[in-house]
C-alpha cells in the first residue's frame, strides 16, 4: 500500500470523526411523544410513519398494534408529520420541555386521492444518506415487455441497460455482478450460467408485494455489502388490512393476497407470478418453436410473539424453464451502399432450468425505546441446467444496393457457406446459507449507532461441457489436414466451498445551525474476509450532508469510500472453465458530490437531483459481455476510473401523477496490467490480416504494450424519461410513456479482450401503454352485478417498441475460409402489443 493511499485511507476516519466529535460537544435536550395511530373505523395502522419535519434522521414507524414512540428536540417548536400511503397526512406542532413525555393517539382518514385512483408523488424530503426513493407504487404502469420490478431502475440516474427481455443492468460503467439487492435485509442472488435474455424469467422482487425501495449508485453507507457499484434496498409490505389483486396479459399473470389478524400480531402477504415471452420471442429474426416460461411464488409474514419480540419469515421458490426448437433466420446487416444477409436453416434444441428457493427467518428485538436487534438466518440453492445441440447451414451473400436495378434487396452473390454445431452440457448447483446479527442503539434525538456481523457459508457444484464446430466451404475452422479440431472447448466439473466473515460498524449523527440548516455526518467501516484466497479488507466509508439556511430548499451532499468486491464462482472461471482461486478482491474508491433541490412550479412540488462522481479503479478483473453473459478473465487484473454526472427532475408535470426524466452521461475506461498485444507480419513486413494481405506466412512477430480502453459497458449517454397524463374531461383514461435512450457500448471479435474497439448503434425505445379504470371511479356504486366484488378493475392496452427501433443486443461472428469474419447482429424484440386486465378485491 502505497504512502498516498494509506493517506486518503486515514483522511475518510478523520474528517468525519472531527465533526462526530464536533457534534457530540452540543447533544441538546430531548423529550418523547408515544401514542396509538388508527384508522377512521378505529383499527390500528401500521408502518405509519411519525417524523419531525426537516429532520434527516430516519423517521419511526407504527408496530402492528399502531404504536409509536418518538424521540424529538425539547425547549423549541418542532412540527411531526404522520405519513401513511392512501390516508390524509397529519402534521401536528407541538413544543415540548426536556424529559416530558407527550401520549398522542390520532385517527387517520382515508385520502381522497385514492378514491381518484391517483398514484402518490414521492414525498419531497432531502435524503441525506444520498439513497434515492423509488415510487414503487407506479412500478406495474410503467409499460415494458419485461414486467419486472427493475423497469422502475431503468430510469433512474446511473443506470443502463441494454435488453428489454432481460433484469440485468448497469450502474455508472460497472459489470451486472457489482449491483446489492437486498430484501427485508436478505441479500438477493441471480443464476450464474443465464447466457442470453431469452432464457431470463422475473427478477426476485415482487412488485405486488413492495412497501418502500431506496437506490444508491454509489457512495452508500458502511451498512450495505461489498460490492462496487450500487445497491437497490427493498422492503417487503406488513399489512394493516386484508387485500387482494389479480392480473393477466398476454404475457402472463400475477396475483396477490395480504390480511392481518383481529389482534393485529400476525400479517401476511403472499404472491404468485407467471410470465412467458413466447409472444415477444415471435418477433426475433430467429424463427422457431419457443416456449419459455417463469413462475414463482413468495410469501412474507411477521409475528408480534410480544411487544418487544417479533417473528419474521420470508420464503421464495421460482422455476425458469426455456425450451427452444430453431428452424431458421434471415438477418440484414450492414450499409446502404454494402449490405449483407446472412440465412440460417437449423436442426436440434436448447432445453435450460433454473430453479432458485430462497429462505430466511429473522427475530426482531425492541430492547428498549432506543435499542433494537435483529438475528437472521437465511439459506439460498440454485439448481441450473442448460442443455442444447443445434446445427445450423448458413449462406452469407452481399445485397444488391443499386435501386435502378430488378433484384434491389435481394442476394447479388455469395460470399461464403458453412455449418456450425453447438453443444453444452452444463449443470450448477449452488447453495448459501448465511447467519447475521443488526444492531441499532438512537442515543438521541439527532443520532444513532448502527452495527452488524454476519458468517456465510456458500457451496458451489459445477459441471461443463461446452464446444463448438464450424465447417466453411467444406473446411473444417481452424483448418487442419491432420485432425479436426473444435473450437471453445470447455469440460470440468468443479467443487468450490467457501466461508466468509463480515461486519460493520456506523455512525449517523446531526448539528443543527441557524434557522433551518443543518450538518448531518455519516462514517462507518466495513470488514471482509473470504478464506479462499484469504484476504481481509477494511472499507471506511463516509459522508457529509449540508443544507444552508437559504430561502431555496437545496441540500448539498459529499460522500466517499473504499469499496470491495470479493469474488463469488463467476469471477473465479476462465476462458476454459478451469477455476482460479488466486484472485484478489476487486477494489475501488468513489468520491460523490451531489445536491437535492426542492422547489415548486405551477404550484406543484418538484425535486432535481444532480451528482458528479469518479470511481477510482484501483484493481478490477477484466471481463467480456457476450449477451448478458459475463466472461472473466481471472489472472488479469486491470486499473481504471469511471467519471461523470448523473441527474433527474421529477415531480408533478401533471397534477396528481408523478413523473420524470434522467439524464446521464459516463467516461469509463481502464489499462490491462502488464499486457501486450502481439501483431504478426510476413516477410515484406506487412501486417498479416487474413483475407487482406497476399502472403500470410508469419515471418516475425512484435509485442506491443496495450494502451487504455473503454470497459464494456461504457455507455456514454443515457437518456430515461416516464411520464403519465389523463384525458382532462375523462380522468379515469391514463397514458403513460416510458422512453429509454444509451449510447452504443464497445464490442469486438469474442473471447479477444483487445478487440473491442468497436461500437454497437445506440438502443433507443419507446414504449406506450393506456388504462381505463372500469371499476371503482369516484362517485360510482359496485352494489350490483359483478363490480360489487371489485374494489377497482381496470383494462389496458400496451404498445411495445413503438418506433419499431432494431436494437442490437450482440453479434454472431460468422468466418469464411478465408478468413473472413462477419459481425451479424442480434436484434431484440420488434413492435408488439399487450393487453392487460387488473382486479382488486
Amino acid at each position: 500500500m502505497t504512502k498516498a493511499f494509506s493517506d486518503r485511507i486515514k483522511l475518510l476516519f478523520i474528517i468525519p470523526s472531527f465533526f462526530f466529535a464536533f457534534h457530540q460537544a452540543g447533544i441538546c435536550q430531548t423529550a418523547t411523544i408515544k401514542g396509538v395511530i388508527k384508522d377512521s373505523l378505529g383499527q390500528p395502522l401500521q408502518n405509519v410513519i411519525i417524523d419531525v419535519v426537516g429532520n434527516p434522521l430516519p423517521p419511526v414507524y407504527t408496530d402492528s398494534l399502531g404504536r409509536f414512540s418518538l424521540t424529538v428536540p425539547a425547549e423549541k417548536e418542532i412540527e411531526v408529520g404522520f405519513i401513511h400511503y392512501g390516508y390524509v397526512t397529519h402534521y401536528m406542532k407541538v413544543k415540548l420541555k426536556s424529559g416530558e413525555v407527550m401520549e398522542y393517539t390520532l385517527p387517520l382518514n382515508i385520502s381522497p386521492s385514492i378514491l381518484l385512483d391517483t398514484a402518490s408523488v414521492t414525498a419531497m424530503k432531502h435524503n441525506s444518506e444520498g439513497l434515492l426513493e423509488l415510487n414503487t407504487n407506479v412500478v406495474t404502469s410503467i409499460p415494458m415487455p419485461s414486467s419486472d420490478f427493475n423497469a422502475i431502475l431503468t430510469t433512474a440516474p446511473g443506470v443502463a441497460t441494454r435488453s428489454e427481455l432481460g433484469s440485468e443492468y448497469s450502474v455508472r460503467g460497472g459489470g451486472y455482478d457489482e449491483n446489492l439487492v437486498y430484501v427485508n435485509g436478505i441479500e438477493v442472488f441471480r443464476p450464474f450460467l443465464i447466457e442470453n435474455g431469452e432464457q431470463e424469467g422475473l427478477s426476485f422482487i415482487n412488485p405486488d408485494m413492495v412497501s418502500s425501495a431506496y437506490f444508491s449508485a454509489g457512495g452508500f453507507e458502511a451498512k450495505y455489502g461489498d460490492k462496487m457499484s450500487s445497491v437497490l434496498d427493498v422492503t417487503y409490505k406488513q399489512p394493516t388490512a386484508f387485500a387482494a389483486s389479480v392480473s393477466a396479459s398476454l404475457l402472463g399473470a400475477t396475483g396477490h393476497i395480504e390480511g392481518v389478524s383481529k389482534n393485529h400480531r400476525f400479517t401476511y402477504i403472499a404472491g404468485a407470478r407467471y410470465k412467458t415471452n413466447q409472444y415477444l420471442l415471435n418477433t426475433l429474426d430467429v424463427q422457431g418453436s419457443y416456449k419459455p416460461w417463469f413462475l414463482d411464488g413468495q410469501i412474507y409474514m411477521t409475528y408480534a410473539i410480544t411487544d418487544r419480540l417479533e417473528l419474521e419469515i420470508l420464503g421464495n421458490i421460482s422455476e425458469n424453464v426455456y425450451q427452444f426448437i430453431p428452424q431458421s433466420q434471415t438477418t440484414s446487416f450492414g450499409t446502404v451502399s454494402l449490405a449483407y444477409q446472412l440465412q440460417v436453416y437449423f436442426q436440434g434444441q436448447e432445453v435450460d432450468n433454473y430453479l432458485t428457493m430462497t429462505g430466511a427467518t429473522a427475530l426482531k428485538y425492541k430492547a428498549s425505546d432506543k435499542v433494537t436487534l435483529r438475528l437472521i438466518a437465511s439459506a439460498y440453492n440454485d439448481q441450473e441446467t442448460q442443455d442444447y445441440d443445434i446445427e445450423g447451414d448458413y449462406l452469407i451473400s452481399q445485397l444488391n444496393t443499386n435501386q435502378g436495378t430488378s433484384g434491389f434487396g435481394k442476394p447479388a452473390f455469395n460470399l461464403g457457406v458453412g455449418t456450425y454445431l453447438n453443444h453444452a452440457r452444463d449443470d450448477l448447483n449452488a447453495q448459501v446459507y448465511s447467519l447475521q446479527h443488526q444492531g441499532e442503539y438512537d442515543y438521541n434525538t439527532t443520532g444513532k449507532f448502527l452495527w452488524g456481523a454476519s458468517v456465510q457459508h456458500e457451496i458451489v457444484t459445477s459441471q461443463i461441457s461446452q464446444w463448438n464446430f464450424i465447417d466453411s466451404a467444406g473446411y473444417s475452422l481452424p483448418y487442419s489436414s491432420s485432425i479436426l479440431e473444435l473450437q471453445n472447448v470447455v469440460k470440468t466439473f468443479d467443487t468450490l466451498q467457501s466461508n466468509r466473515v463480515m461486519g460493520y460498524v456506523e455512525n449517523n449523527n446531526k448539528w443543527h445551525g441557524s434557522g433551518n440548516s443543518y450538518l448531518t455526518i455519516t462514517e462507518g467501516v466495513r470488514a471482509n474476509y473470504w478464506d479462499v484466497n484469504n484476504e481481509t479488507v477494511i472499507s471506511p466509508r463516509g459522508s457529509i450532508a449540508y443544507k444552508p439556511n437559504w430561502k431555496r430548499d437545496v441540500l448539498f451532499r459529499l460522500s466517499s469510500g473504499l469499496y470491495y468486491q470479493p469474488p463469488f464462482y463467476r469471477e473465479l472461471i476462465d476462458l476454459q472453465g478451469n477455476l482460479d482461486k488466486n484472485v484478489k478482491d476487486q477494489e475501488s474508491i468513489h468520491y460523490v458530490l451531489g445536491s437535492d433541490y426542492n422547489f415548486k412550479a405551477w404550484g406543484r412540488p418538484f425535486k432535481l437531483i444532480t451528482e458528479v462522481y469518479y470511481k477510482q479503479l484501483v484493481n478490477v478483473i477484466p471481463y467480456d459481455i457476450d449477451n448478458v453473459y459475463v466472461q472473466y478473465y481471472p489472472t488479469m487484473t486491470a486499473h481504471g476510473y469511471a467519471a461523470g454526472i448523473d441527474s433527474k427532475i421529477g415531480g408533478e408535470f401533471v397534477q396528481g401523477l408523478e413523473s420524470w426524466a434522467s439524464v446521464s452521461i459516463l467516461d469509463a475506461r481502464y489499462t490491462i496490467n502488464n499486457a501486450y498485444s502481439t501483431v504478426d507480419y510476413n516477410s515484406f513486413g506487412e501486417q498479416i490480416i487474413p483475407g487482406v494481405t497476399a502472403d500470410n506466412t508469419v515471418a516475425y512477430t512484435q509485442q506491443f504494450p496495450v494502451s487504455t480502453m473503454p470497459m464494456p459497458l461504457d455507455q456514454r449517454v443515457t437518456f430515461s424519461m416516464f411520464f403519465q397524463d389523463y384525458l382532462p374531461r375523462f380522468p379515469n383514461f391514463k397514458v403513460h410513456l416510458n422512453l429509454i435512450f444509451g449510447t452504443g457500448i464497445p464490442f469486438g471479435i469474442p473471447n479477444n479482450l483487445y478487440s473491442d474497439t468497436l461500437r454497437t448503434p445506440p438502443y433507443e425505445r419507446v414504449d406506450i401503454g393506456g388504462s381505463y379504470l372500469i371499476v371503482g371511479r369516484k362517485g360510482q356504486k359496485n352494489n350490483h352485478g359483478v363490480a360489487k366484488y371489485f374494489k377497482k378493475m381496470w383494462i389496458g392496452v400496451e404498445v411495445f417498441n413503438l418506433l419499431q427501433a432494431n436494437n442490437v443486443i450482440s453479434y454472431e461472428w460468422i468466418s469464411d475460409v478465408n478468413g473472413n469474419k462477419y459481425a451479424v447482429p442480434n436484434y431484440l424484440t420488434a413492435r408488439e402489443v399487450n393487453v392487460r386486465l387488473a382486479m382488486e378485491f
